[in-house]
């Protein structure tokens, strides 16, 4: 096979033929002869064939993703095996080979990035951009460390948007189904004048959500959600084209989907907090108060209401949790793309912009007790410059050099409010009157700056062997900074006339005053509540940091030998590192004095070995890949056994296992499509992992051999374990088979099946609270259009067997002492969906 008929150039001609390729080769048209079309990608920076590309990869078309009714990025990775995208309450995450982020810290960037049309999104908030009208989305799987913006040592997920086109084009889809969903989407694309062509996309998503909340009779998640996209193409001269697009999206929904699922049987104070949230919830709904783990939850931050109707002797207190769940969301994106032909070489510059900001409040106590709220809001701004230049191919020696720079701005601020006089009983404090419910303001200012240059360079010994070096220095820097407040939420009547005020400044002036130094309580004096509960409210101490800075550098590398068995047959080997930066705790909750406000950067270090090749005639591409990736430092995020989560360096993981993609064009009708993994990852090192939430049981066994269990400090040795979201085995089974009906109708029916191992679904490895048992969930979609496409109607069903499951459980949440919470995923659901093209 020659190197001319390897390699594609990244031209306008190219670039139109890619905006036609339906990348998953599994809707070609029941009358073409069985082969499978050409899948163009650009994981490397050029338009190449997919099997061309030595990278294990997957690639779907835009056309794949409407027609199966993806709205949301973890429709889109369920069809993934072993690739993980969700959303919790208090952030989201991405997973790829059981390598991500665990738990949720606005200070941390994602281990597995998005790129959206090749600008950087590394922030957990940013993995909510809406999929609607793209081209493809290609998901690369280990260490992208050479040709991405910023490292991700994980995977990469690069969504690529569609195109203004050269010819008028318009449509419009609409869908309807369960649960109050309904989508409408429109598009219009085409040339403004003989140099300019441009493309609109507008999308509006509602849901009234598939979860009820008995205590306030209203279901959830509920969404409403609007984006609208506009993209122009100037060919400026012969040798430069420009393309701009501008995106906005405003996402906002009410309630989670987070709901109280097991009790510790070990446990009796998480058998006294069960009690009471049980006793409420049968006031509230005149049953017998139990919860179970199915489509209804039992949550409310009522301010205390029901509670003082139960329990008299909380009337008093001031300041129970009182707000209502619900999340606001704001996105822009902005990208501005020059390219130039300077001779034979091409020359791109791209410059990207995103912002964000939402406000989230979590009733993070997931049950119907006024007990956590987390009132939480972020505001970011990222700039990105890119500047590479790509040598002509079709040469003996190949290459792209460029250079990249990046900086960012991040505020984020967090109000959690605890009814804490519940937890103080349990402490022996039995009139919770003379307690005060609190709350901790904090946050954390970044400003981020890091610039890279980097090249990859390949050499063709003959035209069946290439290799190919990449190397990158990136320097990166942050300055922080950090405080932290505490108050008495509402104020507090602590003796009859006397009051304290409900400020950060009333609580200080109040600990440090002769009458709060000297008060009595119960038998204890308030200075021993001061020392044992106030100064350090459940591991949480004011603070305030200013100006903490860290500088750091790294170099990583590439080294990918190829090798053409045939001209149908590629064989692959691959070494590569990847370094992503380390930072600071935004949730930190400690002394200004405490060491763990920072945390180190992770190291990836993965070898792969892999083949490409067509079967059968060109009918079967089948692709494999067996890897071993291992993480030294790994960043983890660590629950601290009372109300917070911090971030460290906690770990070395070792993944290892084997991928296999095949597609089939078995008939002129039928098109198989089947993606699975065997992944083993386990911690090879994690001495300091968080307790399960059992540690009262009496069995070491089941409390997992955990050290100080039932205080701050407690901790088991995790080494060995399998990594959340690791399921050994997982995979994807795709048919699509086309029937012509008489000469103008084409019917259509595609279906999925996704089965997943067990796993763990919670960073703690809880055998009980953080595991979700092996599932297969079913999808399909029959069709009727016609047979130029003009028009389409579909009905489309997820999760046809209903399977219920989970990818954010949660135990030891604050205060609850062990109870186990699941967030659930969503159930069994149908929609209509029509599609009619102008």
């Amino acid at each position: 096979m020659s190197i001319m008929h390897k390699k594609l150039s990244l031209s306008r001609t190219i670039q139109s033929l890619c905006r036609g390729t339906l990348a998953m080769g599994l809707a070609s048209s029941a009358l073409a002869a069985p082969v499978l079309e050409e899948v163009l990608v650009t994981a490397t920076k050029r338009a190449e064939s997919l099997q061309d590309v030595p990278i294990s990869m997957i690639a779907m078309s835009g056309e794949s993703i409407r027609e199966m009714g993806v709205t949301r990025a973890e429709d889109f990775a369920a069809d993934m095996p072993a690739v993980t995208m969700a959303q919790n309450p208090i952030g989201n995450f991405v997973f790829i080979r059981g390598i991500g982020t665990p738990g949720a810290n606005q200070g941390i960037e994602q281990s597995v990035s998005i790129f959206h049309d090749g600008i950087y999104m590394g922030r957990h908030q940013l993995t909510r951009a809406p999929f609607m009208d793209l081209a493809r989305v290609e998901v690369l799987r280990g260490p992208q460390s050479i040709l991405f913006g910023k490292n991700t040592i994980g995977g990469a997920i690069s969504v690529i948007t569609a195109d203004p086109t050269e010819e008028f084009e318009s449509s419009i889809t609409a869908m309807a189904g369960s649960y109050g969903e309904k989508e409408i989407s429109a598009i219009v694309s085409g040339p403004l004048s003989d140099t300019l062509s441009g493309r609109l996309a507008v999308r509006g998503y509602q849901m009234d959500g598939y979860i009820k909340n008995v205590m306030t009779n209203e279901d959830g998640p509920e969404r409403d959600d609007k984006t609208l996209r506009g993209k122009l193409r100037w060919d400026a001269a012969e040798d430069l084209t420009i393309t701009a697009k501008l995106e906005h999206s405003k996402f906002d929904s009410t309630q989670q989907s987070t709901q109280l699922a097991d009790i510790n049987p070990y446990n009796a104070g998480a058998q006294a907090t069960y009690d009471l949230n049980k006793a409420l919830v049968a006031a509230a709904t005149g049953g017998d108060g139990s919860e179970r783990y199915d489509d209804e939850r039992a949550v409310d931050n009522d301010g205390g209401a029901l509670l003082f109707q139960l329990q008299p002797a909380f009337i008093g207190s001031l300041g129970f949790p009182d707000k209502e769940e619900g999340s606001t969301n704001t996105m822009d994106l902005a990208t501005l793309i020059f390219q130039w032909s300077l001779g034979e070489h091409e020359l791109t510059a791209t410059t990207g912009y995103a912002h964000y900001d939402y406000r989230d409040i979590c009733d993070c106590d997931f049950s119907a007790l006024p007990l956590i709220q987390v009132d939480a809001t972020e505001d970011y701004d990222q700039y990105s410059q890119e500047i590479r230049i790509a040598s002509p191919v079709g040469q003996q020696l190949e290459y792209i050099v460029g250079a990249y720079y990046h900086s960012s701005d991040l505020v984020y601020r967090s109000g959690e409010a605890f009814g804490s006089t519940l937890a103080f009983q349990q402490l022996g404090l039995a009139d919770p009157r003379e307690l005060a419910n609190l709350t901790r303001d904090y946050g954390m200012d970044q400003k981020q700056e890091m610039w890279a240059v980097f090249g990859s360079a390949t050499w063709s010994f003959t035209d069946a062997t290439r290799l190919t070096a990449g190397l990158r220095y990136f320097s990166e820097d942050k300055e922080v900074d950090h405080f932290l407040n505490k108050r008495m939420t509402g104020g507090w009547v602590y003796r009859a006339g006397q009051t304290v005020g409900s400020t950060a400044a009333d609580y200080d002036a109040f600990l440090t005053s002769p009458t709060g130094s000297t008060l009595a309580s119960n038998g204890f004096t308030y200075a021993q509540i001061t020392e044992e509960v106030y100064d350090g409210l459940l591991g949480t101490y004011e603070h305030d940091i200013r100006d903490r800075k860290r500088d750091e550098s790294d170099v990583n590398y590439q080294l990918t030998l190829e090798h053409d068995l045939s001209a149908d047959t590629m064989i692959f080997a691959t070494a590569s590192s990847g370094t992503k930066g380390g930072g600071f705790d935004a949730r930190f909750l400690r002394s200004d004095t405490s060491p763990f406000f920072e945390y180190e950067e992770e190291k990836a270090q993965n070898f792969e070995v892999g083949i490409k090749t067509y079967l059968f005639d060109n009918s079967m591409t089948l692709n494999a890949t067996a890897f071993m990736v291992t993480v030294e430092d790994y960043q983890v995020s660590i629950f601290d056994g009372a109300t917070a989560f911090f971030v460290q360096n906690a770990a070395e993981i070792e993944a290892k296992g084997l991928e296999v993609d095949l597609n089939w064009a078995a008939t002129e009708k039928l098109r198989v499509g089947f993606a699975g993994s065997y992944l083993d990852n386990t911690y090879k090192d994690f001495p300091n992992a968080p307790c399960w939430a059992t540690p009262a049981s009496p069995a070491s066994a089941v409390r997992g051999d955990c050290v100080n269990p039932g205080t701050t400090t407690a901790y088991r040795d995790a080494s060995g374990d399998t990594n959340v979201f690791s399921p050994e085995l997982a995979f994807n089974l795709n048919l699509n088979y086309t029937q012509p009906v008489g000469n103008s109708l084409m019917a259509r029916f595609i279906f999925n099946a996704n089965y997943s191992d067990e796993q763990y679904v919670s960073a703690d490895l809880d055998p009980i609270y953080g595991y979700q048992k092996s599932f297969t969930k079913y999808d399909a979609r029959i069709s009727l259009g016609d047979v130029n496409e003009k028009w389409e109607v579909a009905l489309i069903g997820k999760n046809l067997g209903d399977e219920l499951t989970s990818t954010g459980n949660a135990n030891d949440q604050p205060l609850v002492n062990g109870n186990g919470f699941k967030q659930t995923d969503r159930l069994r659901s149908f929609a209509l969906q029509g599609t009619y093209r102008f």
